[in-house]
């Protein structure tokens, strides 16, 4: 199932202390992942220099039954292991800060190549709070959105089952591994968005969450969103920093108005205040923004108007279908700037993107 690449990173996942930083220099060293198998030996001084002198040794005296009865339990569980060199593994997040080495994903990889918003917002929201986040969570997946959120309570878990309420698809990317979620009573809701939806981690299922890994986790939520929509957030609310990463990688967010009285959206207003944020009082500021016909509304055939950019990409897709790598060749354009507008031609319904990283009118 896995081939060799795959597996040695699947296999520096074994070791806890062995952060993402680290794995990355090791990684570094090597042509290709799988020579790690064969270099512990002959490149020791270089491999103890980056992962420090205990956790060598104990890679040392991994053997490989360790590695393959881990894969088999992972089978078992239904969790697949998303590496960066994995066909699969989501082209959202490759040009993100600190991307992912490693994804555990159970249920519908596919999932990772639609588009999707991710709706974040404080843990304890007001009823205001609750009924606008199940609102535009429903609104936003009946009009093809894959809500994005992390499985927390309160607004998360209100975005997650507006979702699902529609019949919509969500994915929840979590702060620890998939045998320990976070919170215990949103334990049956994650096994409904495995079944309906995917859930995401970068950690190995037996992790338990931490207070720091909660805000790590929130660069993967913005990085798999075409946006952010913040409905209710405090001052310091932990989803700020999913604004941070968003505003970062150039995507709009948006948020909610609220009462200037509701200390629990302190951090809402303060953004549109700050002109940090769009204001959105309806889901269909947001579809209206992303250039989406509400699903509602009768379809009319309408000219489209495209840059001269999106014009590039069209023009190389006209004879045959193209991968990303074979897309930048023809077009010459920088990974990130392809990437965001394969995105939007995706969203605008003018490209749809196939198995195998492959694109097509």
């Amino acid at each position: 199932m896995y081939n060799l690449n795959e597996k040695a990173i699947i296999w520096l996942s074994l070791f806890e202390k062995l952060s993402l930083a680290k794995q990355k220099a090791l990684l570094s060293l090597f042509e290709e992942p799988k020579q790690i198998f064969t270099s512990l030996l002959t490149q020791k001084a270089q491999i103890q220099k980056v992962v420090g002198e205990d956790i060598y040794y104990k890679m040392l005296a991994t053997d490989n039954s360790l590695l393959e009865s881990y894969i088999d339990n992972l089978n078992s569980a239904k969790i697949t292991c998303l590496t960066y060199v994995s066909k699969y593994y989501p082209e959202k997040l490759r040009f993100i800060k600190d991307s992912p080495t490693i994804l555990f994903a159970k249920g519908d990889i596919s999932l990772l190549a639609n588009h999707a918003i991710a709706i974040v917002g404080t843990r304890t929201p007001t009823a205001y709070g609750r009924e606008s986040t199940s609102l535009f969570a429903e609104k936003l997946a009946k009009n093809g959105f894959v809500i994005v959120s992390g499985l927390a309570s309160g607004v998360d878990k209100f975005a997650h089952e507006g979702a699902l309420k529609a019949s919509g698809k969500t994915i929840a990317v979590l702060g620890g591994g998939f045998n320990n979620i976070y919170p215990a009573m949103n334990t049956n809701l994650a096994k409904t968005i495995a079944e309906k939806g995917l859930l995401l981690s970068e950690y190995r299922p037996s992790l338990s969450a931490t207070k720091y890994t909660f805000p790590v986790r929130n660069r993967i939520i913005a990085g798999l969103s075409e946006g952010v929509l913040v409905t209710e957030a405090g001052e310091k609310s932990g989803a700020l920093y999913t604004k941070d990463f968003a505003k970062e990688e150039g995507k709009p967010v948006f948020a909610l108005p609220s009462n200037i009285n509701n200390t629990r959206a302190v951090g809402t207003n303060k953004l549109l205040k700050n002109h940090e944020a769009l204001m959105a009082t309806s889901p269909d500021d947001i579809i209206n923004f992303f250039g989406i016909l509400p699903q509602e509304e009768v379809k009319e055939e309408k000219h489209i108007q495209i840059s001269l950019t999106e014009k590039l990409i069209l023009d190389a897709l006209e004879d045959k279908n193209q991968t990303f790598d074979e897309l930048q060749g023809i077009t010459k354009l920088e990974s990130k700037n392809l990437n965001s507008c394969l995105t939007m031609l995706q969203i605008r319904g003018l490209i749809k993107k196939l198995p195998g990283n492959e694109y097509s009118l």
